[in-house]
């Protein structure tokens, strides 16, 4: 499995969970939750839950 990268990382679609974190392909269904994403911009959170195709 691909580690997850910083939330600061991510492009837009990854981020929002509509890409594959790991490869960027668009998700349809049957994407596998792989935990969350973690950063930070000053005091602003960018955590971000990421998903994986299956």
């Amino acid at each position: 499995m691909t580690p997850i990268p910083p939330a600061g990382d991510l492009s837009t679609e990854q981020w929002a969970g509509r890409a594959c974190y790991a490869c960027g392909q668009p998700l349809t269904t049957g994407a596998v939750y792989c935990g969350w994403a973690r950063g930070r911009a000053g005091v602003h959170v960018l955590d971000a839950e990421v998903w994986a195709c299956p």
